[in-house]
């Protein structure tokens, strides 16, 4: 996937990739892990989808993936580059038409 194209920060790429794992890896259907997050299926899809739609993900669902999911916050974010001003941090914005 050509990242420049791309509604989402590498960080939130990698993100939505392992709790799609980490959902996986703890043996949750889509329908019980929708109901445990407090969201709608559809809404867990675009939680997990990376493709260039889909929903950013807010504090209060990474903090209720830590509890359900019972995993670290390092496990959810993984190695993350020591430079905060790396791309790796930066949400593409749209460009404004002049």
């Amino acid at each position: 996937m050509n990242q420049s194209v791309s509604k989402f920060s590498p960080i939130t790429i990698d993100v939505k990739r392992r709790i799609r794992q980490l959902r996986l890896q703890k043996g949750f259907p889509m329908n019980e892990a929708a109901s445990l997050l407090g969201v709608s299926r559809k809404q867990l899809e675009d939680i997990e989808t990376v493709r260039n739609y889909g929903c950013h993900l807010d504090l209060e669902l990474l903090a209720k993936i830590k509890v359900i999911y019972d995993v670290s916050l390092d496990d959810i974010f993984g190695e993350l580059p020591a430079d905060y001003f790396s791309d790796y941090y930066v949400r593409p914005r749209k460009k404004l038409k002049d």
